[in-house]
């Protein structure tokens, strides 16, 4: 299996033009890939395993700042957003799950293009229509111009 299949390059189509937010999602890309450089791989299924719970530490940590940002911004779609965090959260906690009671290396490889799919898909869709707010309330830029990064 080539590797390349499983790796999200990072490119400008991902962007989502706030800083501090491409900074989480380049995290967040790299710990999938993390993970599905090790099914690729083929690495014990010990170590697969242990590549799964920072993915969603991550997601969880991640959604909570976008979160608070919403807020600080009064994001009109905060309530929508928020459900679908909850729900990739539900997802990636169900794909743990399935997966701790799986040996075979199909069920993994379908699990981690599944984790991939869940990622890109949020943020050319959801992630997207905050960018496109943000872009075009020019008074949360002068709110980061007079008190720095969130």
């Amino acid at each position: 299996m080539e590797a390349h299949i499983w790796k999200i390059e990072w490119n400008d189509r991902l962007s989502i033009g706030i800083p501090e937010i491409d900074v989480d999602h380049k995290r967040f890309i790299s710990l999938v890939n993390e993970f599905n450089r090790s099914i690729a791989g083929r690495m014990d299924l010990s170590e697969i395993k242990k590549r799964l719970q920072p993915i969603l530490d991550d997601a969880v940590q991640h959604f909570a700042h976008e979160e608070r940002l919403f807020k600080q911004w009064n994001y009109p779609d905060v309530e929508d957003h928020e459900r679908k965090h909850a729900e990739i959260i539900a997802t990636l906690q169900t794909i743990i799950k399935q997966l701790n009671g799986y040996e075979l290396m199909p069920q993994w490889i379908e699990a981690g293009l599944a984790i991939k799919d869940v990622l890109i898909t949020h943020i050319l869709t959801e992630d997207m229509k905050y960018a496109e707010f943000y872009r075009n309330s020019p008074e949360l830029h002068q709110q980061q111009l007079r008190h720095g990064p969130w």
